[in-house]
């Protein structure tokens, strides 16, 4: 459903810490934690500051010399108040013209373009947001005007952007190749809403996310889908329109495109029944040349990031219970009588600049609180929510947090905010969108937000899920006796007896994938790992084999091993290592770029000391007493994520199970012998003796080429060394690090 983005799409593009302006919408500025900014003279002037010198740094000493004579040519403009801040807005202009950081974060050019179209009205002199209810329009002097537009102060070299879309004609055309409506002209009428826009009335200024001046619903509807406009007007006279973005969403390809009146230097207000067309000017419909951008157009313009604010299963942001008058509730827009398909068959798929947000991710459903669950259930379009991240500022500060305390839930707005199970669930607008937890070792699990914790239970467990979108990592981890243990774990505190990866199995989309030892014990080393797909060995061709939806397995590039690529971004690296006195292999298991957030390797909350269980309840902080930790890290937590015979992906041998690999004693107490156990959970069935250690300072001196690449990875392989006196984990760990690194 969801297009390739170009590899310039994934700068980041979350707002840095002291960056003025979070991101921007509808007109307005926000900042990190949602709040509607107040654009008065000193927040544009501070702003103006901080975004030219972030253009500035990137500038190399030639251009730097060129800027500096632009600003000193600016300088025989001086004025005061808000006029001296439109002079020195046509500094940014030159810079976004010729830093190279206007495309390599491309929302830093939209923020520059929404302060120069801040400053086309009068500046509200305080900082409130009644201000901004009624908008009256600013002018340079016309003498000033006149100078700017001369030769010498135009920035000069347009910057030319990539995009994944087309704009004008183009953009239209491929709207309608993918099933959605083109709306008609801005202004055409008719009370159907079939020939033209058909107004349903106004969102109430005192419930609106973005405090502002009147918003009217327009809505359009054809064969293909509807569409729906929301004219902002600059004051309640209603008759001139300020903004006016439109959204049509194709109700049977999912498809959804925007136009918007908003297009950086292009952006224009307009009198509330003026025609304006869309896509591109056509004279005849508006003499000035006036029209709505879409695509590739919009996606640098003043408007802000639409897919920011507008993200989910649905393109439309509903007030559910917000009264457009004569008691039409928007919650009501896709019933009788008027039974606009305001959702199409599956989550919706915009059709939008590359450096937008693709609108590809669902957020987890267990990991949605029961507040929220009763409405906003998974559908077949992969979930109601959003993937909830820092990549997403617009929809988590305004959207989300707004409707927590206006709209949601219905029948008692605002009664849930605050509780621990919200914040916990806004909470997730602070992690990054993807991460990179991984499973090394005697099993050392680093989380996918970064804490590294050891966990030694025998069995199989669900080590990452995304139950959004069915994707699932199982392992199976094998005891080994050791005549020594190591020191306690920095985290958990426990001093534990090891165990090993020595299997992996996954759900890739309809697919079942397992990695294991083959049936039998076979006598050659490199034939007991097998991959098989839905139960049927396979040979992995040099050109590996393609799963379909844009999942694939990759052939390794670094010798045995598994190298597995989703549509959602998730990169799997599994390499194995032949134990050879022992006799069987065991697994590193890497996860790169995933969104998934479940299983042992899911995040670990502030106030928790583990990843959270199935259901997305907390364990709790850790207890004080060591034995109690033990119980609740490798008893409770172990049989919450251990696998059981039905959600089993692993392939077994007539007459096993998943209970043929489990030992539900092991580790034992702290204090305990690692040298016995007491069941045969073992590769083949072989029994094992315990293995020898080895000095610790035999084991840095080892793992040192490991050291100065990861200093957590450098400390697991002194551990794994000391513990079972295995000295090819030095190259397990040589190998895992270099697949990490490798495209």
């Amino acid at each position: 459903m969801a297009r390739p983005v170009p590899a310039h799409a994934a700068q980041p593009l979350e707002p840095q810490e002291d960056e003025p302006i979070a991101y921007i919408g509808h007109g307005g500025f926000f900042d990190r934690k949602g709040r509607q900014i107040v654009p008065t003279a000193e927040f544009v002037a501070k702003a103006q500051s901080w975004y030219g010198q972030q253009l500035l740094a990137g500038l190399d000493p030639k251009q730097q010399a060129e800027h500096s004579a632009f600003e000193r040519r600016l300088e025989g403009l001086k004025q005061d108040g808000q006029a001296g801040l439109a002079v020195r807005q046509r500094s940014l202009d030159w810079l976004l013209a010729h830093s190279p950081l206007t495309v390599a974060v491309g929302r830093i050019r939209a923020k520059v373009s929404a302060l120069e179209y801040a400053l086309r009205w009068r500046l509200p002199r305080r900082d409130d947001l009644k201000e901004l209810q009624s908008r009256e329009p600013f002018a340079l002097d016309p003498k000033v005007e006149a100078r700017l537009k001369r030769p010498e102060f135009s920035p000069g070299g347009a910057t030319v952007f990539l995009a994944t879309t087309n704009s004008g004609q183009a953009y239209i055309n491929e709207c309608a190749a993918a099933n959605v409506p083109i709306p008609p002209s801005i202004g055409v009428l008719d009370p159907m809403g079939t020939a033209g826009w058909r107004s349903l009335g106004f969102i109430p200024q005192a419930e609106q996310f973005i405090v502002g001046t009147p918003a009217e619903v327009r809505v359009f509807q054809s064969a293909k889908g509807m569409c729906i406009a929301l004219p902002r007007y600059t004051d309640g006279t209603k008759t001139t329109v300020a903004l006016d973005g439109v959204i049509c969403l194709s109700k049977t390809s999912s498809k959804v495109c925007f136009w918007d009146n908003q297009m950086g230097g292009r952006s224009f207000q307009f009198g509330s029944g003026t025609k304006v067309p869309i896509g591109v000017a056509n004279l005849a419909v508006n003499p000035a040349g006036q029209y709505q951008g879409g695509g590739a157009e919009i996606e640098f313009g003043s408007g802000g990031v639409c897919t920011d604010c507008h993200a989910g299963e649905n393109p439309y942001i509903i007030h559910p219970m917000s009264d457009l008058g004569g008691g039409l509730l928007m919650g009501d827009l896709n019933v009788a009588p008027l039974n606009l398909p305001t959702f199409g068959p599956n989550r919706y798929d915009p059709i939008v600049g590359a450096s937008w947000p693709q609108n590809q991710l669902s957020h987890s459903q267990a990991l949605v609180p029961s507040a929220c669950s009763g409405c906003h259930i998974l559908a077949g379009s992969g979930g109601r929510f959003p993937h909830l991240s820092s990549a997403l500022p617009g929809y988590c500060g305004t959207v989300l947090a707004q409707a927590i305390q206006k709209t949601m839930p219905l029948g008692a707005p605002g009664s849930q905010a605050g509780s621990p199970a919200i914040v916990a669930f806004q909470n997730w607008c602070t992690s990054p969108a993807g991460s990179g937890p991984s499973n090394r070792g005697d099993p050392h699990l680093t989380t996918t937000n970064g804490i590294n914790y050891d966990f030694q239970a025998a069995g199989e467990f669900v080590s990452l899920r995304n139950s959004a979108t069915g994707f699932e990592l199982q392992t199976r981890q094998t005891p080994v006796l050791t005549t020594f243990t190591p020191g306690a774990n920095p985290y958990t505190g426990l001093a534990s007896c090891v165990s090993l990866n020595t299997a992996a199995a996954f759900r890739v989309g309809s697919h079942r994938i397992s990695y294991q030892p083959g049936p039998g014990n076979p006598s050659n080393a490199a034939e007991q790992m097998q991959l098989r797909i839905d139960g049927k060995p396979v040979i992995l061709p040099p050109n590996g084999i393609d799963l379909g939806n844009g999942n694939r397995i990759a052939n390794a590039s670094l010798g045995q091993g598994l190298d597995l690529r989703l549509e959602d971004g998730t990169h799997v690296i599994i390499t194995s290592n032949y134990w050879a006195s022992e006799g069987y292999w065991y697994l590193e298991v890497e996860a790169l770029n995933t969104p998934a957030r479940e299983g042992t390797m899911g995040p670990i909350g502030v106030s928790d000391w583990l990843p959270l269980a199935p259901g997305g309840s907390s364990f709790g902080p850790a207890p004080a007493s060591l034995a109690a930790r033990h119980f609740l890290l490798n008893r409770a937590f172990a049989d919450a994520w251990r696998v059981t015979d039905a959600a089993s992906l692993f392939d077994y041998e007539a007459g096993t199970s998943t209970a043929s690999f489990t030992d539900r004693g092991w580790p034992p107490r702290p204090g305990s012998s690692c040298t016995t156990i007491s069941s045969n959970p073992w590769p083949g069935g072989k029994p094992r003796k315990p293995v020898r250690p080895m000095e610790p300072a035999q084991a840095q001196s080892l793992c040192r080429p490991i050291q100065n690449q990861d200093k957590d990875a450098y400390e697991n392989c002194v551990f794994d060394l000391t513990a079972t006196g295995n000295t090819a984990m030095v190259d397990a760990y040589l190998q895992t690090l270099q697949a990490r690194n490798s495209p």
